[in-house]
Formats: structure tokens, sequence, C-alpha cells
């Protein structure tokens, strides 16, 4: 069994503060073997606020993978974002833009759908999902996790624009073995298969500590993998600020 613990827009320069150590303790409490981060660390890429996040990360004593969102290259700064848009990510947080993470259970792939030229709206390209073919290639039985900031799909009522290349990636992500997609973006947790491909599952979480909520509040997931399932379990912060369990679902996975 594989506990992936599932974060995303952290969106530090808009947090709660009084949530940071309460997010800290629930890591430590659900003992996870890995932490995914799909996005949006920061609000303004500022060094400041990358320097917030990296102190996070490093004080939650396990494996952490993470992906950029459309908030961590410099918005105001046009030349630093179109010239070196990540320069700032890769030197607080990492400089792989592709992550792998290979587990006895579980092989978890990040790519980077930010697409700096256009702000919002993500972009997923044919170079990525072959490079998730390749970090799936020697998975076998263990079960396939994507990281990606954008969704490839919307929820009902959605009204954002998806990212380029989602119905591309919705037709190939299944054929090279993928089973479960984890996003962000839109602050709404969300477990349930894609609509248009039933296959593969669909996991959203909510924003882990900014006050930029919409339908919910401070939300992360808790994913339980094995071969054959996931147990996806959505833990949300009251108003007492601990992250309380909401509600657990099994899915099964397809075969490999």
């Amino acid at each position: 069994m594989t506990r992936l613990l599932h974060l995303s827009d952290l969106h530090f320069g808009t947090v709660t503060p009084s949530l940071i150590a309460r997010l800290r303790e629930s890591v430590a409490r659900l003992r996870p073997d890995l932490v995914a981060i799909s996005g949006d660390l920061t609000q303004r890429a500022t060094p400041a606020q990358f320097a917030e996040a990296a102190a996070l990360i490093a004080e939650f004593g396990c494996p952490v993978l993470t992906v950029p969102g459309n908030h961590d290259t410099p918005l105001w700064n046009l030349w630093e974002r179109l010239a070196h848009p990540w320069r700032r990510y890769r030197r607080a947080i990492t400089t792989d833009l592709a992550p792998v993470w290979r587990g006895p259970g579980a092989v978890v792939a990040g790519i980077n759908t930010a697409n700096p030229l256009a702000w919002k709206q993500g972009r997923i390209t044919g170079a990525q999902l072959d490079h998730l073919a390749r970090s799936f290639a020697d998975a076998g039985p263990r079960a396939r996790v994507v990281v990606m900031h954008h969704p490839l799909e919307h929820l009902p009522g959605e009204k954002e624009w998806l990212m380029q290349g989602a119905d591309q990636a919705l037709r190939r992500l299944p054929e090279l073995g993928a089973q479960i997609v984890l996003s962000g973006h839109v602050h709404v947790s969300h477990a349930g298969p894609f609509t248009k491909a039933p296959g593969l599952l669909f996991v959203q979480a909510g924003t882990g500590l900014s006050t930029r909520t919409r339908t919910e509040r401070n939300a992360f997931n808790l994913l339980v993998l094995s071969s054959a399932e996931a147990e996806v379990t959505t833990f949300v912060a009251q108003e007492t600020g601990h992250y309380s369990e909401t509600g657990s679902r099994r899915f099964a996975l397809a075969p490999p």
C-alpha cells in the first residue's frame, strides 16, 4: 500500500497563517509515503514566497514531489516571465520540472502544464506524454499516478478555459498505463472517473492554505493506493483550524 498526500494551490503570499502549523501536523499524523503538490506554491512567485513554501516542504519529513502552477512564474516582470519563467521556482524548490518518484507500490510522475505565454490557461504536449510513457514503462503492477497543475476536464459550472492538449492527453494517458491524474488550479476538491476517459481516475485538490477559497474551505486529499484500488479521502479545515476528514471513496483502478 502507498499513502499519497495530495496538496495544491498553497499560494504563499495569500495564506491563512494559522493553517500552516495545522497542515504540518496533519502531514505528520497521516504519515504519507509521498506528498505531491500540484502547483501554485506561491501567489506572485516572489523569492520570499518561494522561501516560505520551501521551508514548509522541508518540514514535512518525507519525500515531496512538486510541479509548478501558473502563479509560480512572475506575472509583472514580463522579461523574466518570457526569458526565464521558472528560474525562481528552480532556485527555491527544485530544478526538476518533470519529477518522478518510484516507490514499492506506486510510480508518480509530474509534468509542468503551466504556460508562461498564456498566464491562466495551461498546455500539455506530446513530448510530456512521451515522458510519462517512459516513466511508467517499468512500473509493472505498481499504481501509476500523474501530477499536473491544470485539470484535463472541468466540473459542471466551471468557466475557465480548458488547457490546450487536454483531449489528446485523455486519449493517450490510458494507453500509456496511467491510472490516476492529480491536479488543482480551480480550488475545488473532486474524485471520480473522467467523463471522456472512464478508466482514468480524476482527483482534484482544493487550496491547501490560501484565503482564495471558492465553494469549500481549505482542503487536501489522502490517497491510499494498492495495485487494484484507490481510496481517496478529503480533509477540510474546520473553524477550529484543524483539518478533518469529510468523506472517503474507493475506486477500482484499471489494470496497468
